[in-house]
């Protein structure tokens, strides 16, 4: 059995206050004052810190960091049909997907993100890298009707999903179906897609924008969320990403489901494809997570930032500056989809940040809630601890060799026409 010990943090939990932290194994055991230093193995001194529980990203494509910055300030679908998928066509493979996540991986735990949702190709690599480096992860084989490079066509992607399910299912990694959308699936392969389910994770591409709805509209006389809950594909274990045209017929039926959203508000913007009415949906009591799609369409992993955008353009939305206040950005950005995760308490999975208040943007210190969603960023980012295991200390990564990880990806990159 290991124990670490977190001392002297400032904690973020029901009565944010100086205290201990006591991990055994994966699991937070106890939280107080004063617990005594020899019934731990190591003890980190988070004096001068905020201890928090781990972000969420909800929604990526982490191999697509091999395109960041390759294909910019193009519409929606130029930069799909025209750059992305005749690149993947061409690159995407086994070892381009496992190590092109592993680097994303790393950038997301700089920014203190604890678990992930993925939707890509060969996404078997994406479960290996993800025990490899020590996160959490939803994977999920991306189904669509045309060839993709790991598939021949959707039936054999959801047959994929089925043996991946049973390779992987774990405490760690979870298996979602991934219909990629309603635009590149027909109504039959969003079907066979509904009978495979089950209850398992449905995690697809919703309402991106308003010509994804009117191309729908025209091809299936349907609206996108109208087109997945007439095929069953809508349900409280659905998670949506985008939503941003998204009316309130829709809202009324993303509440009727119990399915959530996730919001990506800086891919949303760098696309022009608008602003998702996050406020409103809460207003309606639609669970919201948060993330930040792929680094090819942000085009960075810090979902510090995006937590930051997420409530600015909420209240420009609603014209309303209280919109989507700091402590309400955190509870989504932590919002987490591990059972027993996102929360420092007793009993829950040891998935911890800790942020050392070192910077310059740090000083002075009102509200830690203020501070993390309005004036911190990924550079803050002290330790961060998942299942009980340190992945990153005192800024550094442990047991991981990031330099190798950013050479490997800088040599596939070379192929493509990067500079560096």
């Amino acid at each position: 059995m290991s124990r670490i010990l977190i001392k002297n943090g400032y904690c973020l939990k029901g009565n944010d206050k100086i205290c201990d932290i006591l991990i055994e194994n994966d699991t937070i055991v106890k939280i107080s004052k004063n617990i005594d230093k020899q019934r731990a193995d190591s003890v980190i001194d988070a004096q001068n810190c905020l201890v928090i529980p781990t972000f969420c990203n909800a929604h990526t494509h982490l191999a697509m960091s091999l395109f960041r910055g390759m294909a910019d300030d193009l519409s929606l679908m130029e930069w799909l049909n025209n750059h992305i998928f005749p690149s993947e066509a061409e690159n995407v493979n086994k070892e381009m997907v496992y190590t092109c996540s592993k680097l994303s991986m790393l950038e997301m735990i700089r920014s203190g993100v604890g678990c992930f949702m993925d939707m890509y190709f060969f996404e078997e690599e994406v479960a290996k890298a993800a025990l490899e480096i020590g996160l959490k992860g939803v994977i999920g084989e991306g189904v669509i009707d045309f060839k993709t490079p790991s598939c021949r066509d959707a039936q054999e992607a959801i047959s994929k999903t089925i043996s991946l399910q049973k390779e992987f299912e774990s405490d760690n990694i979870k298996v979602s179906f991934a219909p990629h959308s309603t635009y590149t699936l027909s109504v039959e392969s969003l079907e066979k897609i509904a009978k495979s389910a089950a209850n398992s994770i449905i995690h697809t591409h919703a309402n991106e924008t308003d010509s994804e709805v009117r191309m729908v509209l025209k091809d299936k006389k349907k609206r996108p969320l109208e087109v997945l809950y007439s095929v069953g594909l809508l349900g409280k274990n659905t998670y949506l990403a985008h939503c941003v045209a998204s009316n309130d017929n829709d809202m009324k039926l993303i509440n009727k489901s119990g399915a959530k959203v996730v919001n990506v508000p800086q891919s949303n913007l760098k696309l022009a494809s608008g602003i998702a009415p996050i406020a409103a949906m809460l207003n309606k009591d639609i669970e919201i997570l948060l993330g930040t799609d792929g680094s090819a369409s942000n085009n960075n992993l810090d979902i510090i930032e995006e937590m930051r955008t997420m409530s600015f353009v909420q209240k420009v939305l609603s014209g309303d500056e209280t919109a989507l206040n700091a402590k309400k950005t955190f509870e989504i950005a932590t919002n987490s989809i591990f059972e027993k995760s996102g929360k420092l308490k007793e009993g829950f999975k040891a998935d911890i940040v800790i942020i050392k208040l070192d910077s310059l943007e740090s000083v002075p210190l009102y509200d830690p809630y203020s501070y993390i969603a309005y004036a911190a960023n990924s550079r803050d980012v002290s330790t961060v601890v998942i299942n009980g295991r340190i992945i990153l200390k005192d800024r550094e990564f442990v047991n991981i060799d990031e330099e190798k990880i950013k050479a490997d990806v800088k040599s596939m990159a070379k192929k493509l026409g990067a500079l560096f």
